[in-house]
């Protein structure tokens, strides 16, 4: 395929003088050029996918040769007896007898490609074994990426998620998952990552087992300086994510301890959580004007009196302390069957242990999981997916809130409580439990922020001066949005809307729709899929298809009684 692109040659030469390769772009409006940037997406998808394949089919040509060339200089058979034991002799120690015939075909494929595409060997090499998965493990996963409907970093999502599956069960776990990607609009890859991680745990499951057991060996820290910055060191390090969101929750509730007159953004007040941590403190030091003391003044037009050089400083006295009078040694020692006192709210003693802020995260999950009745996995939020088991054994110290869909009916057709809910702004904490069980981030296209920590939406505007008339705040017209979509969508030009069963479309001010949430926390836990309100047509239509159902069984029945085997 010929490469054009105004007058620029692929071989480097430039442009001729005078012309702008740019200027038809610059003259496309902003529907224009929004199409122009997703078809360009799409081909640079597919030519991806090319990119791919040719590095493996190098890689496999230059594997054959090496082999021949290998076996054309020698055979692998010994001459003799004292041959044999020698080769033997090297196999045992490790030595590769095959080393004096250079670099074999995966060698000089990565080569080549580093050389051809400016890589690094480490580079070269993902490419190679990237495009090998791709045509081997992951074909019809691939073919999505050739499509266009997924880009490069989704579907190494796909490789290093199903990483753990073994070779018999690839090809459903492939099949199963480029079907969800066909049936379903681009999405954010926080929701990809989610969709991905359902479909191993319900076709591998002991993948995940595996992949659990190699996430806690693989642990570790490190901490080294900044190549880039001076004076900066960088920390990085792999945890199982549910320590790590422990410690994400932990960072964050220290963070949030202090007084918001704190001048320190969010970020410095939680790497000084974090250097608390390290010193032992569960709180964190406020920064705020009423808690930091004032510096001492100071008069620099009278000098301070200079002290004699051979006065002798007192020694501080010694501070008495109190020591009980006790016979009876056992009076000292701590009773492990004392209960010991939980602290109240009351409590205005400066301990460790009433004054440390409680970390807080979420986690979602079936009822029927967490008594054992199955194994579904549960969601934690800004994490992805756990196993049942670790679900559980989380549970264990958690505090449950259940939710239930109920009736999904108007206002004027509950009580007058539920319709009073419904007339105010704020939604009530079960409400919101719900909006946020149902879906797995902001419902932004495209963004990721985990939904605990967004804020919540009326699509329909809520009218303060005249709740009866705006929006309702009820399930069907509230939606997860970050503080950053929150705004365009409110002050922007964007229009949103909310359909019968949840899914949120966004109208960008070119025209073009988009779908916010493809895959969302219902297509995880059936039970907070909701149908919508009956409705008369639909209810007349739902009594022909019964009808014409019992009348072709009746048929079907007099049939049978009619002719008796054998016809």
């Amino acid at each position: 395929m010929a490469f054009a692109f105004g007058t620029i040659d692929p071989g480097g030469d430039l442009p001729d003088e005078g012309v702008d390769v740019f200027g038809s772009l610059a003259g496309l409006s902003p529907e224009a050029l929004i199409s122009t940037a997703v078809y360009s997406a799409s081909m640079n998808a597919a030519n991806t996918c090319r990119t791919l394949i040719t590095a493996s089919l190098l890689h496999e040509q230059r594997e054959e040769e090496y082999l021949l060339h290998r076996s054309a200089i020698h055979s692998g058979e010994a001459g003799s007896i004292d041959e044999l034991l020698d080769r033997t002799a090297q196999a045992v120690t490790g030595a590769d007898p095959y080393e004096q015939f250079g670099p074999n075909g995966f060698e000089q494929a990565t080569a080549e490609l580093g050389a051809a595409l400016n890589l690094t060997p480490a580079e070269a090499r993902d490419l190679i074994r990237t495009g090998d998965a791709m045509r081997y493990r992951l074909p019809l996963t691939g073919t999505t990426l050739a499509c266009g409907r997924i880009d490069l970093d989704r579907f190494l999502i796909a490789l290093k998620r199903t990483d753990f599956v073994d070779n018999a069960t690839m090809p459903i776990v492939d099949a199963a998952l480029a079907e969800a990607i066909l049936a379903r609009d681009p999405m954010s890859t926080a929701r990809f990552t989610t969709m991905v991680d359902n479909t191993v745990h319900t076709h591998a499951p002991d993948a995940v087992k595996r992949r659990n057991e190699h996430a806690t060996r693989d642990r570790g820290i490190t901490i080294r300086p900044d190549r880039h910055q001076p004076g900066q060191s960088r920390i990085g390090g792999h945890l199982p994510h549910t320590d790590a969101a422990a410690l994400n929750a932990q960072l964050t509730a220290m963070a949030n301890g202090v007084h918001t007159g704190d001048p320190r953004t969010m970020p410095q007040r939680r790497a000084d959580a974090l250097l608390a941590l390290a010193h032992g403190r569960q709180t964190l030091d406020c920064r705020c004007a009423d808690c930091t003391p004032p510096p001492a003044e100071q008069n620099l037009d009278t000098p301070e009196p200079a002290e004699p050089a051979d006065a002798a400083t007192p020694d501080p006295e010694p501070t008495p302390v109190a020591v009980p009078d006790v016979t009876d040694t056992a009076a000292t020692e701590p009773d492990d069957n004392e209960p010991v006192p939980e602290p109240t709210g009351d409590c205005t003693c400066t301990c460790t242990s009433c004054r440390a802020p409680r970390p807080t995260y979420h986690i979602v999950g079936n009822l029927t999981t967490l008594v054992g009745l199955d194994n579904e996995p549960g969601m934690l939020d800004g994490h992805g997916l756990i196993d049942a088991h670790t679900m559980r054994r989380l549970f264990a110290d958690a505090v449950h809130t259940f939710i239930t869909t109920g009736v999904r009916t108007d206002p004027a057709d509950a009580d007058a409580r539920a319709a009073a809910a419904a007339s105010t702004y704020v939604p009530s904490k079960k409400l919101q439990a719900l909006v946020r069980a149902g879906e797995l981030c902001c419902t932004f296209p495209g963004c990721n922020q985990p939904v605990w920590t967004v804020d919540l939406d009326h699509t329909h505007p809520y009218d303060h001066r005249h709740p009866d008339r705006g929006g309702k705040t009820l399930q069907h017209n509230l939606k997860p949005l970050c503080r950053f979509h929150h705004r365009i969508k409110t002050f922007g030009r964007w229009r949103d809307s909310q359909d019968e069963y949840l899914a949120v479309w966004f109208e960008a001010p070119t025209g073009h729709t988009y779908l916010g949430n493809p895959y969302t926390g219902r297509d995880l836990f059936a039970s907070l899929k909701t149908q919508p309100p009956d409705h008369p047509a639909r209810q007349r239509l739902t009594d022909e298809r019964d009808h014409r159902t019992d009348t072709h069984r009746r048929q079907q029945a007099e049939w049978d009684r009619n002719n008796p085997p054998p016809f």
